[in-house]
């Protein structure tokens, strides 16, 4: 009975075409459509998503790129401040850095003939320092020098790494020695109060 009715169909459409010809166009659309959606729509969303996430590692591994290509300035960066904070430390030093101060002004009294008679930190009241990260040391220097030599020892003083200035000096003639005189110094240099530098 099925077949009959199939048979009577195909035999109604073979005698009318454009009937055929609306049947097999509905019949192509509807293959089409299948295939859209149970074929190429699942391929086509695939290609997307794949797309999407190409864009997304090209992205990323251009910007690792950039990254790479700025290690090298990155490094000289970070050894240039090195630089400088070794310099810093040495320009303003924690206090333990003043038995070598005084090493230091030693050698340079020295280096311009200056006999030291004596080196010593001044006892100083503590001054409040809340918003500071520094305190001043002052330093007594007694010697006997000629006036060449003392002004070859201010002239280090000046030109040394580390921030000192010279607040008082007195100079007294020396009768044992018209040439050289009894100086007195007092030198003040600075130190990093700890934890407030860095």
């Amino acid at each position: 009975m099925i077949s009959n009715n199939i048979t009577a169909i195909f035999t109604s459409l073979k005698e009318n075409p454009k009937q055929m010809m609306v049947v097999i166009s509905v019949a192509t659309v509807f293959t089409l459509l299948l295939y859209f959606n149970f074929l190429l729509k699942p391929q086509v969303m695939s290609i997307c998503s794949a797309i999407s996430k190409l864009d997304k590692v090209s992205a990323d591994l251009k910007a690792a790129r950039s990254d790479i290509a700025k290690i090298n300035s990155m490094r000289n960066t970070v050894e240039a401040y090195n630089k400088k904070l070794g310099q810093y430390e040495k320009t303003l030093p924690t206090e333990e850095g003043i038995p070598g101060l005084l090493e230091s002004l030693s050698e340079m009294a020295k280096n311009a003939n200056m006999r030291i008679d004596g080196i010593a930190p001044v006892d100083q009241k503590e001054i409040k320092t809340e918003n500071r990260a520094y305190k001043e040391i002052p330093i007594m220097i007694t010697a006997n020098a000629g006036y060449h030599g003392l002004g070859q020892f201010l002239s280090s003083l000046e030109n040394s790494d580390r921030f000192m200035k010279v607040i008082d000096m007195q100079i007294k003639a020396n009768p044992v020695s018209p040439k050289r005189h009894d100086v007195e110094l007092l030198v003040v240099t600075y130190v990093l109060l700890e934890g407030k530098g860095r």
